[in-house]
């Protein structure tokens, strides 16, 4: 026998392994870990609620930006508006903390894959903690009266950096491909209702179910819709070479607006991002943790 097969039958890695994997399973079913995910995703509901009202207005000739950073300036110029961004900012700090750790102890949401599925759904929960703790510093930063930038004006400073490296023009284009198999993976989701093995769904009465259903189908379609088209604005900018060709949630949901029958269907993919306001809040209280 090996030299490293002998190590790792040994009994000593062998009970290190175990207390390991006893530690993964007490972290999933920690208190703590449970407050975050709930925390974290009525800050996100509340988030795509506030957004789908500023994306109504763009319908109808608003100019305010309709996505997290809008999201977060409009809260801040309400009564109260400080209070409440201070409580965003704890639950997106919750969020991403609940997806980081997702990503590193797994979760039901990942505990059943195996092998690639598995790598990327971790790696999928690692990249949405760290837009939330983004979104965290920026409600801090308005918090604190200091400035922010649009989801589109980060978007287009990470692609011009990106185009201006080596092979830049191929990787955004891969990056834009990507995002774009990521909206119809999310569309199929929702239309296949995949999202329900996360929700307890034996605590539901079946009208709660229905709602429930519901809220997940609309409001996954549309994320999907929306994130596709953004994956598509991501390769024509790199096909043009032109970083300012890119478009984040607000931009995308602006030209929207002036395609034909922009505005009706517009209100459409808004109600959309209301129902995946009102599904959060679902997840909040039925997910599994």
């Amino acid at each position: 026998m090996s030299h490293d097969a002998t190590v790792t039958n040994s009994p000593a890695v062998g009970s290190i392994a175990a207390a390991g994997s006893d530690a993964v399973r007490t972290a999933r079913k920690s208190g703590a870990v449970k407050a975050m995910a709930r925390a974290g995703l009525a800050a996100r509901g509340f988030t795509y609620l506030v957004i789908a009202s500023i994306a109504a207005q763009i319908a109808f000739g608003g100019t305010q930006s309709a996505d997290q950073h809008g999201a977060i300036e409009d809260v801040a110029s309400k009564p109260f508006g400080r209070v409440l961004l201070i409580a965003m900012a704890v639950g997106f700090a919750a969020y991403a903390l609940w997806r980081c750790s997702v990503a590193i102890a797994g979760g039901p949401d990942v505990g059943a894959a195996s092998g690639v599925k598995k790598v990327l759904q971790r790696l999928g929960a690692l990249a949405t903690g760290v837009v939330y703790a983004g979104l965290c510093v920026s409600t801090i930063l308005v918090v604190t009266g200091r400035p922010t930038s649009s989801s589109t004006q980060q978007q287009q400073s990470v692609t011009a950096r990106l185009l201006a490296l080596p092979l830049g023009r191929a990787l955004v284009i891969a990056i834009g491909v990507g995002v774009v198999i990521g909206g119809l993976v999310v569309i199929w989701r929702a239309l296949t209702r995949k999202f329900e093995k996360n929700l307890a769904l034996e605590k539901m009465g079946p009208r709660v179910r229905r709602w429930a259903v519901g809220f997940g189908v609309a409001g996954n379609g549309a994320g999907g819709f929306v994130l596709g088209l953004v994956g598509i604005f991501l390769v024509e900018a790199a096909v043009a070479n032109n970083a300012h060709a890119s478009k984040g949630l607000d931009q995308t949901l602006r030209t929207i607006a002036h395609a034909p029958f922009g505005p009706a269907l517009l209100l459409i993919v808004t109600a959309g991002l209301a129902a995946y306001g009102l599904y959060s809040f679902v997840e909040m209280r039925y997910r599994r943790v």
